[in-house]
């Protein structure tokens, strides 16, 4: 394998794997704070691991052949586990996340038409409008030498989606809210995923998560019925989407001449918001941390920034052209999300029986509804697809190292069909704010603040991620 030369000998900080246990009580216990915690040292090494929670099968799918053929080439026979419904119901309903079959093709025909018509061209004037917002904040700030960027990122992440789904700007009151009731609701969908391995029912599991589920769904509701409601008045018979709510309610199916209900919207725009906001709080604060972690990369950053924007001043922000030739930038992106991947676990079941995993000649057993576990936090990290897996190399993904990719091992945001749809938007908007950050700052390290990473439905710190901004002169 391939040896990169990094300035920093170091690795970035990560929850190191617990020693192996056959103990399935003191693996769920281990598993309470962070799932993150169920995973053994093996866990790195071995292509295929089994393992049965009391009387379920569970599968961890590490190899490459195998991760290709859950989620591209069979994907139909292995549909999204029955668990990510019962621990995401009470807060997206039957979105397209965590549905299958024809309920989910003809949820995807909508959305992917929706996303076409809010192209990337055509949303980045609403992620340029909350980049520029947060460093006005940001400069107004009084300690810029122990600043919680986690706490700026979720933020703007926030405002980004709220602008390019509804057209208007987040208040940072309603912002406050939304954020306390989502961190509440991770914690405890976390912990609804061991009662319901400890075989509790699904109505009281989902009890527990009703509460918050209900303060951002009421909050989405009242936007969404004003929005209907407007439609209802006007006189004209059609409008240009002003953003991706409007996309999403004049979206109709061709095969069935359907369009979203007025449910199935509250549903979808939970989603969208929650899922593109929260996701990309989680690596943005992670690349900004790295940023700061290896020096080596944040002049490299600054140099390429630099030669893209030439003399321009602050007061003008990078355009939509500007972000394509940004390719290192986009690189430092990759890599944060190869080394923490916002979703660290995918689940499926195997819907049809008598079905055997073959890995180097060792056939297992895959019986019908059995939970498969595609870990992207440990293919990521696993010593068999990646050189020096632990370390922070930008470079793999330049050229032609790029070859990871196409061994089906990089999927932070999924692969085949499935495959997040904001992928693309994920990319254009990380990649704006970085290279703004890059324009403006010098970012290093607080001392003795490292940045402690537990994982449930997304990768987050419970510490907070500081940092030193000095102004560039």
């Amino acid at each position: 394998m391939q040896k990169f030369i990094t300035e920093n000998s170091k690795d970035p900080p990560w929850p190191k794997p617990k020693p192996y246990t056959a103990n399935i009580f003191k693996r769920l216990f281990r598993g309470w704070n962070s799932w993150l915690g169920f995973l053994n040292e093996w866990d790195y090494r071995i292509k295929l691991g089994e393992l049965n929670i009391l009387g379920l099968p569970v599968f961890l799918v590490n190899d490459a052949n195998l991760v290709r053929r859950v989620l591209i080439d069979e994907v139909d026979n292995f549909p999204k586990h029955p668990y990510t419904l019962w621990i995401l119901e009470p807060l997206i309903g039957r979105a397209i996340f965590s549905v299958n079959g024809e309920e989910w093709a003809f949820q995807r025909r909508l959305i992917d038409q929706a996303f076409q018509i809010a192209n990337l061209k055509r949303v980045f004037p609403s992620m340029s409008l909350a980049t520029e917002s947060l460093f006005k904040r940001i400069k107004k700030s009084n300690n810029l030498s122990f600043l919680n960027i986690d706490k700026e990122i979720t933020l703007v992440t926030a405002d980004v989606i709220i602008r390019t789904i509804l057209s208007r700007e987040l208040e940072q009151e309603e912002a406050n809210n939304i954020f306390q009731a989502f961190s509440r609701y991770q914690k405890n969908a976390g912990r609804v995923l061991i009662f319901r391995f400890l075989r509790l029912p699904k109505k009281f599991i989902q009890s527990t998560l009703n509460k918050d589920a209900l303060l951002i769904r009421t909050w989405i509701q009242k936007i969404i019925s004003n929005r209907l409601e407007e439609y209802k008045h006007r006189k004209e018979r059609f409008i240009p989407p002003r953003d991706l709510l409007d996309s999403l309610i004049q979206a109709k199916d061709q095969k069935t001449n359907k369009s979203f209900s007025e449910r199935e919207l509250i549903d979808q725009v939970c989603f969208l918001f929650l899922a593109g906001h929260e996701t990309s709080a989680s690596s943005l604060g992670m690349a900004l941390w790295l940023v700061a972690f290896d020096s080596r990369v944040q002049n490299l950053m600054r140099e390429e920034v630099d030669s893209v924007v030439g003399e321009r001043g602050l007061d003008e922000m990078l355009g939509v052209e500007d972000i394509r030739k940004l390719q290192y930038c986009g690189a430092v992106f990759n890599e944060t999300l190869r080394l923490y991947p916002p979703v660290t676990f995918f689940i499926r079941a195997r819907s049809q029986s008598n079905t055997n995993f073959e890995v180097d000649k060792h056939k297992s057993r895959c019986p019908l509804g059995a939970l498969l576990t595609l870990s992207p936090w440990v293919i990521h990290r696993h010593e068999n697809h990646w050189t020096e897996p632990n370390k922070f190399v930008p470079e793999r993904f330049l050229g032609n190292n790029f070859e990871s990719l196409r061994r089906n091992i990089f999927l932070p945001f999924g692969l085949g069909p499935r495959k997040c749809p904001g992928a693309s938007f994920a990319q254009q908007e990380a990649i704006l704010i970085l290279a703004e950050f890059i324009r403006r700052y010098n970012v290093s390290q607080v001392k003795a603040h490292v940045p402690n990473l537990i994982g449930f439905l997304t990768l987050r710190t419970n510490n907070g991620i500081y940092l030193n901004l000095s102004p560039r002169s």
